[in-house]
């Protein structure tokens, strides 16, 4: 048996795409208004990230389906990219509800009436989410982790759940009690790149100086065409500099506690917050060598 089910239609692709027209919108006009090379460049590498990852869940919402076998319900995305197999002898429990999603986000894109990403559903637990619309969620639990779908026929899967013995039922939301983030590779190396960027960031302009290496007049500011519209002294160039690395360290302290928060729930979905800081301080940390590159 191999019966494919499609997702239910909702506001998810059409909601993606407007945020995607506005975001890059708003990069136009303020690309018109703001001449700072700095600022500009920043926006538009956060904009242009922020893009690709509503572009996924696009084509992530547009290629999804569900697929039941004689052993297995298998949800597949992005033709076939991203499997999700669950097996029926691991199924311990499903849940079926209605209306808005009842629960937070930790990871991923939604909102209350669609959801794509991890999340804390209430009398569910930490659910992986592949919710195109909310009209009706099947909630299917296992020991590891639940997924939550969105089928068109969701009375015809759950007449085979029931043929199989699978039973509805209802679990408590579980929190971790020990939270040890860099244990994990995908935090810890990430979490490292940043902090070592953010160090040679701040200090590396500061020891150029001490050292004499920088010219007696450096720019301080810049148009959207890399031309200076600024001079300052190498110590007013450098403190600036020094400036750029506390506020990219204040924003990893920021996106590490996030991520510690959603540990405790789910830490296979912590690491992505420190992704932010790392696109974040990259960005400057180009620009940075960018500036010393042309005036040393």
């Amino acid at each position: 048996m191999k019966v494919v089910y499609k997702p239910n239609k909702g506001l998810a692709i059409l909601e993606l795409l407007f945020y995607i027209i506005i975001a890059n919108g708003l990069v136009f006009i303020l690309t018109k208004f703001i001449d700072a090379y700095i600022e500009t460049r920043v926006i538009i590498t956060l904009v242009i990230a922020f893009s690709i990852y509503c572009i996924y869940y696009i084509l992530l919402d547009r290629s999804l389906k569900y697929i039941l076998t004689d052993e297995a319900i298998e949800i597949n995305g992005l033709w076939g990219f991203k499997k999700n197999i669950i097996k029926f002898n691991e199924i311990d429990g499903y849940l079926i509800q209605d209306g808005n999603i009842h629960g937070f986000r930790l990871s991923g894109f939604g909102r209350l009436n669609y959801c794509f990403g991890r999340c804390v559903v209430e009398k569910v637990g930490i659910s992986h989410m592949f919710v195109t619309a909310s009209k009706q969620i099947m909630y299917i639990h296992t020991e590891e982790m639940s997924y939550g779908i969105s089928p068109k026929d969701i009375r015809s899967i759950e007449e085979v759940f029931i043929s199989k013995g699978i039973e509805i039922k209802e679990f408590e939301v579980k929190k971790n009690k020990n939270v040890d983030l860099f244990k994990q590779k995908t935090f810890f190396i990430p979490f490292i790149i940043v902090s070592l960027v953010v160090i040679v960031m701040t200090l590396n302009p500061f020891v150029l100086y001490l050292m004499n290496k920088l010219p007696g007049v450096m720019p301080l500011a810049f148009n959207s065409n890399f031309t200076p519209i600024l001079y300052g002294t190498g110590k007013q160039f450098a403190f600036k500099q020094m400036t750029y690395g506390a506020l990219n360290m204040v924003v990893l302290f920021c996106m590490y506690y996030a991520a510690y928060f959603c540990a405790r729930y789910d830490r296979r979905s912590a690491y992505k917050y420190i992704y932010i800081s790392l696109i974040l301080t990259l960005s400057f940390f180009i620009i940075q060598l960018q500036i010393l590159g042309y005036y040393i």
